[in-house]
């Protein structure tokens, strides 16, 4: 069993590194105090995507994974056409991980938290 985990979590992490994701843009009026959304675009080879990745933040550490909102279904057929891979939830938190430790993305929060109104 624990080969097989291994094993598994080599070939995400094998695939995930080919990805590219960018920020795109951001909108504070999806977000509230405990979700923070980033719009980026994900980019492999030639093709590219729109997401949203989505950061729960009441929890000790933030993590993220793509949100499920209009642009998911874009974003798995991205994976399933262009990567030959089906998009997994540990994939989206991986990406949604790495993208964490971007300028943008601390610039991002950083503006956020500046500007989230407090309840």
């Amino acid at each position: 069993m624990v080969l097989m985990k291994k094993h598994y979590l080599s070939s995400v992490s094998s695939f995930t590194h080919k990805i590219e994701v960018t920020f795109h843009y951001f909108d504070l009026q999806y977000c509230d105090e405990r979700t923070f959304f980033i719009t980026v675009i994900l980019k492999y080879q030639t093709h590219q995507v729109l997401c949203d990745f989505i950061y729960i933040l009441d929890h000790p550490e933030v993590y993220g994974a793509i949100s499920i909102n209009e642009h998911y279904a874009n974003a798995k057929k991205f994976f399933e056409q262009h990567v030959h891979h089906t998009l997994l939830y540990s994939d989206e938190l991986l990406l949604a991980q790495n993208f964490t430790d971007t300028h943008s993305f601390k610039k991002t929060s950083d503006n956020y938290h500046l500007f989230l109104p407090k309840k």
